[in-house]
């Protein structure tokens, strides 16, 4: 546990400030969903006028996190024996990793959060430290829920999943999320934005044969986003539609098949919907709280 809970009377030692190395975090959104992947950004600056190697020592990580709720309690990382390979970074070149938070620490309570990240320079015995960033963690507000069964051929096959749908409000909009966990809430495969939606007007919500689950939202004025999620929380089939006139709906056939009827499929190359998380971008099988 020690390897990513540095010490805070080490950390303030040596301070980005010394120059030897500038680490910087970035961190896009500050408010996030409840299982919602943190990505996060950390940036290294080599100034030490020479090139430097950061690799482990036998106590410490040289790439970690400090994270604390807002009662100041440290969060333990979720593996004490993450490691990473030695990283060479050149004279007055920079270097980026970028990362799902909430894959190697449990920020699944609600509340308020402090972050910041830490590298160690081992040949210095030094700790170089990112600037603190606040992040919030908050629920949405379920809007559809359905349990169904994992079918054969997928992962999980004869278990069960429990589909649902939240609205998640950001300043002045609403963003809808679609959360994919075991019947029981006790893992959460995955929780994934799928994009703002107008206030007032419910999603088209359907599941096909394999218990996929379809949503069409309306995005803007005429302007909807159609999204498919697996059983297992993934993301695709991802397409905008216009309906200048008719609002499209989505139908499933007699075979289980669904699909959009009305409206017009733009191109994606020329018209892109809200990103979702990727399936990469997941955290993968959290605990649930």
């Amino acid at each position: 546990m020690r390897r990513f809970l540095l010490p805070l009377l080490a950390v303030c030692i040596a301070p980005s400030l010394h120059a030897q190395l500038q680490v910087d975090m970035e961190i896009k959104r500050r408010f996030l969903m409840l299982y919602e992947p943190i990505v996060v950004t950390v940036t290294v600056q080599n100034l030490a006028g020479r090139d430097i190697t950061l690799t482990d020592s036998l106590s410490q990580s040289w790439f970690g996190f400090q994270i604390t709720r807002g009662d100041g309690q440290l969060v333990p990382p979720l593996d004490p024996h993450y490691r990473l390979e030695p990283l060479t970074i050149p004279a007055g070149e920079t270097v980026q990793r970028k990362l799902i938070l909430n894959t190697l620490f449990p920020v699944h309570e609600l509340g308020l959060y402090r972050v910041r990240a830490i590298i160690y320079f081992s040949a210095m015995e030094k700790y170089f430290q990112s600037q603190m960033i606040n992040l919030e963690i908050s629920e949405g507000r379920t809007i559809w829920q359905q349990t169904v069964g994992v079918p054969e051929g997928e992962e999980g096959a004869g278990g069960m999943r429990r589909h649902t749908l939240l609205l998640f409000r950001q300043f002045e909009r609403t963003y809808l999320y679609a959360r994919v966990e075991d019947v029981d809430g006790d893992v959460v495969y995955a929780c994934s934005a799928l994009g703002r939606i107008l206030s007032g007007v419910d999603p088209d919500v359907q599941l096909d044969a394999k218990n996929n689950l379809h949503v069409l939202q309306l995005i803007a004025p005429k302007s909807h986003l159609y999204s498919c999620i697996s059983v297992n929380g993934e993301v695709f089939n991802r397409a905008n539609y216009t309906a200048p006139k008719e609002r499209p709906v989505l139908r499933r056939t007699a075979d289980g098949t669904v699909s959009v009827a009305g409206g017009y499929k733009q191109d994606p190359d020329k018209t892109k919907g809200p990103e979702a998380n990727k399936l990469s971008d997941r955290p993968v099988k959290m605990p649930g709280m």
